[in-house]
């Protein structure tokens, strides 16, 4: 009963709304950013909240430079990891690997790849970066370098132009090494992030071109380009298994993995996120670092890059066990050499 009444009152204040936007706000731009297509997620969206704040004007040809995976020609494949002890593993209903992991800084930082189509090369190092540290027991808290990967890995992708799901970024750090990053305009690691942040909801950016490959640390920074690589031991990847992928992340820390963008997924602010409207943009990589249920619903707890104004302070909770948007198909890791 009180579920039922519960969806009514949603159902209610969804179009309550949606009523007030059409009558108030007057945004005619392109979609997903204009009245008309806002309305439509807000009668569809049963298990998210849509943002209703952003401003007219905006160009959504801002967002197309944001997803960034494409299929790669050079049919490389990584191993794939199975843990065969799965069924003796409780599994907990919630997981969070800020939480399992405390001292590794990496794990809750939310990178923002601005106007770059780099989340192959950001969610990568991100996964890295964690495991670095899980695996050193906090000893190496690192944040390293995704222009040292989209910029000198010419097998992995094409920088700002997008780049491939196939474990070739992971091969890559096992094979030649990641010097270290930092935000944008600081000196704490060998190769900062070469783009100013471009927060939510983007409406004053603009497209970013590839860094160059460079074998030297940017000025100011104590070390040498050469002597502060940092390796991968062995890539790899894991099955579409939702139990599987659990006991990944549980035992060695946060995995990237990729889905399929629609245009309602740029508004997404809140809750379990399925696709309800909309047209298909492209792929996007992302981190995976935990799971849970909201309101019965099972997700899986994602850090996303574009910066903490968008979603959940950054995060999206994604529709979990039901390869939602190919949530599942494509899940890469690797362990670090420490």
């Amino acid at each position: 009963m009180v579920t039922k009444l519960w969806s009514v009152l949603l159902v209610l204040s969804s179009l309550f709304t949606a009523a007030l936007l059409s009558a108030t706000s007057g945004r005619h731009g392109d979609a997903p950013f204009n009245d008309r297509f806002l309305n439509q997620v807000l009668e569809r969206a049963k298990t998210w909240t849509p943002d209703t704040s952003f401003e007219a004007g905006i160009r959504f040809s801002t967002f197309r430079n944001l997803d960034g995976i494409y299929q790669s020609q050079l049919d490389f494949t990584l191993p794939t990891k199975r843990h065969h002890t799965i069924e003796e593993v409780h599994i907990p209903k919630q997981f969070d690997a800020r939480e399992k992991w405390p001292y590794c800084r990496s794990i809750a930082v939310i990178r923002n790849q601005g106007t770059c189509g780099s989340c192959w090369a950001v969610a990568a190092v991100s996964v890295m970066s964690d495991r670095l540290c899980i695996h050193s027991q906090g000893r190496l808290d690192v944040d390293l370098a995704a222009e040292d990967l989209m910029a000198c890995c010419k097998d992995c992708g094409n920088g700002c132009n997008g780049g491939f799901l196939d474990g070739s970024s992971f091969q890559y750090w096992v094979d030649v090494g990641l010097v270290s990053g930092a935000p944008f305009n600081s000196t704490e690691g060998c190769k900062p992030y070469p783009f100013k942040p471009c927060e939510y909801p983007f409406k004053n950016c603009h497209k970013e071109e590839t860094p160059r490959c460079s074998h030297h640390c940017v000025h100011g920074f104590d070390g040498r380009y050469r002597t502060n690589k940092f390796f991968g031991r062995v890539a790899y990847k894991i099955p579409n298994d939702e139990r599987m992928i659990q006991v990944e992340i549980m035992t060695n820390g946060p995995v990237e993995a990729g889905f399929t963008v629609y245009e309602d997924l740029f508004l997404y602010r809140s809750g379990v996120y399925k696709h309800v409207v909309g047209k298909q943009v492209g792929k996007h990589a992302i981190r995976i670092i935990g799971w849970g249920k909201e309101q019965g619903l099972p997700y899986w707890l994602i850090a996303n890059s574009y910066g903490p104004a968008w979603g959940e302070k950054g995060y999206l909770k994604m529709l979990r066990g039901s390869n939602h948007l190919g949530i599942e198909n494509t899940v890469i890791a690797g362990l670090p050499k420490v």
